[in-house]
């Protein structure tokens, strides 16, 4: 285990990634970010199977750039009652990310998340004390999205091609591993933990019928949100809004930070669009990531996506 550069394709550019663990045929990654040690990282996730959950937690499961972002702030003005978005964001709560002294800090209830799979999350989250909310996006806007964060955080040192960054994805050589054995863990995880009060919402749904989609799931977190509210929280929190409303909100020195982290024009809040793809993949492109994608999902049933909105809308 430790942290080294890995080719995009044979011959391409380098990404840079902390191998956190040998063992499956594809070693597990996890992504480089500033001020992070390999140390550091190898703590918390040593750390991770024995993590304290409170009983208020509710804890958000995502494979990356599937809208983690979007859905904590929305869950979060759910709890906190906020008129406004957050000073915060989910980083605070990102199990593999922060240490548990920091998370400790949290105010009840803690809105917790991870891109992690099954086995390395804490045992806690299979006593089914603990609702947990999953959600997906279709895997050529997440491939982009992923393209896009990868590239624009420091930290990874990337600057290779969406071309080439495409086939990395295809091997399940990116952070967290590859998006269908992610959703084939899950999948096991779920049909394995029927106790487990678990919430499946897809990212599409949610851009596209976003107050029937917060009415579930306000329901599924306890709370009964009446018709002006939900449709305050879908003011707030369309993307566009919600970027302008963070940036604002940040004081100088967070500001700062997110210079040393970020490159010039990137935002962790981008276009959040659905069918973006189509503005990345050629054809050849689009028909070999669908064959790729049926033959590995072949097995995997319990899951669906929508490459397009019904409404035309984005």
């Amino acid at each position: 285990m430790s942290r080294h550069y890995f080719h995009d394709v044979p011959g391409g550019d380098t990404i840079l990634f902390d191998v956190i663990d040998e063992k499956p045929e594809v070693p597990y990654r996890l992504g480089v970010f500033m001020h992070d040690t390999f140390e550091k990282k190898m703590a918390i996730m040593s750390n991770l199977p024995h993590y304290k959950c409170r009983e208020k937690d509710i804890i958000i499961l995502s494979y990356p750039k599937t809208g983690t972002n979007w859905l904590w702030e929305i869950m979060t003005m759910v709890t906190t009652g906020s008129q406004e978005v957050s000073t915060s964001d989910k980083r605070y709560g990102m199990v593999e990310a922060m240490p548990v002294a920091m998370a400790d800090q949290l105010p009840d209830p803690r809105i917790l998340n991870s891109h992690l799979l099954p086995k390395y999350l804490p045992k806690a989250i299979s006593t089914g004390n603990h609702k947990c909310v999953f959600i997906a996006r279709n895997p050529k806007d997440t491939a982009v999205s992923f393209y896009n964060h990868t590239k624009g955080i420091k930290g990874y040192e990337y600057n290779g091609k969406f071309e080439n960054y495409l086939q990395m994805f295809m091997r399940g050589e990116v952070d967290y591993g590859g998006y269908p054995e992610y959703l084939r863990q899950w999948k096991h995880f779920m049909d394995e933990h029927p106790d487990v009060p678990m919430h499946v919402m897809y990212y599409e749904d949610l851009k596209e019928y976003f107050v029937e989609e917060m009415r579930k799931l306000s329901a599924f977190m306890g709370y009964n949100l009446d018709e002006a509210r939900l449709h305050q929280i879908q003011d707030r929190c369309e993307v566009n809004s919600m970027r302008q409303g963070k940036l604002a909100k940040m004081d100088p020195e967070m500001l700062e930070q997110l210079k040393t982290l970020t490159r010039d024009g990137f935002l962790f809040i981008r276009k959040g669009q659905v069918g973006d793809w189509k503005n990345w993949f050629t054809v050849a492109q689009s028909e070999q990531f669908d064959a790729w994608w049926a033959e590995q999902t072949m097995d995997i049933t319990r899951f669906s996506f929508r490459y397009t909105l019904d409404s035309g809308c984005q």
